[in-house]
């Protein structure tokens, strides 16, 4: 009987210094620049770093433990033919990045970003009308004068909940449509730092320092 009681006050103790490591984070967050500091996220540090893709055309910053999705995975991942060009995955899959760069021939001379929002969403209730909407907003790009858009939602699996956040961001000539993903339960943990991430996206390579 001692010994449980024992193993409830450790695991007590444990939740407690969980919570406030979890709080000591989120106040360090607030103040932390992607570029120079490590994030802490599901128990690890991640370090996001600078990444051409696209045939080099457009710099983005993507966790340093990420890499490329093969295009075997891919194809089981994102069945639909429409999937996006390049897609990063984390070690265990549980998170993604997808990006699809759109030009003049698909987006004409201009883009209305707030309009294309909304057909966006439109098409996710559309396909999938269990879908939970919830917040959007605008993603101020470093050293440039327009802003990006972007919406997050929740879709269902047969056994999980999946956290998605899709954007767009103009680059001068052409549009960049993209994507994150991961399980519900650590979408808080990632949700800021991705946003932050899309702010430094940029073309060729004025990201590099």
């Amino acid at each position: 009987m001692e010994r449980n009681r024992e193993k409830m006050r450790k695991g007590e103790y444990l939740d407690e210094e969980i919570l406030r490591l979890q709080k000591v984070y989120k106040k360090q967050e607030k103040n932390y620049d992607l570029k120079q500091d490590p994030v802490f996220i599901r128990g690890k540090w991640q370090r996001f770093l600078p990444c051409m893709v696209l045939d080099e055309k457009v710099c983005v910053w993507l966790p340093g433990s990420f890499t490329e999705m093969s295009e075997e995975i891919a194809r089981i991942r994102y069945p639909s033919k429409f999937r996006p060009a390049v897609l990063f995955t984390s070690a265990g899959q549980d998170e993604n990045y997808g990006f699809h760069l759109l030009g003049k021939e698909e987006i004409g001379e201009s883009i209305d970003l707030d309009h294309s929002i909304r057909k966006m969403q439109e098409t996710v209730l559309c396909h999938a009308p269990e879908s939970v909407l919830y917040g959007q907003g605008k993603i101020r790009q470093d050293r440039a004068e327009t802003e990006g858009r972007w919406f997050e939602y929740k879709n269902f699996t047969v056994d999980e909940e999946t956290y998605n956040l899709q954007f767009l961001i103009p680059l001068k000539s052409c549009v960049l449509a993209g994507t994150f993903n991961c399980r519900m339960a650590f979408y808080d943990e990632w949700k800021e730092p991705v946003l932050k991430s899309l702010e430094y996206i940029c073309l060729n390579k004025e990201g590099w320092k």
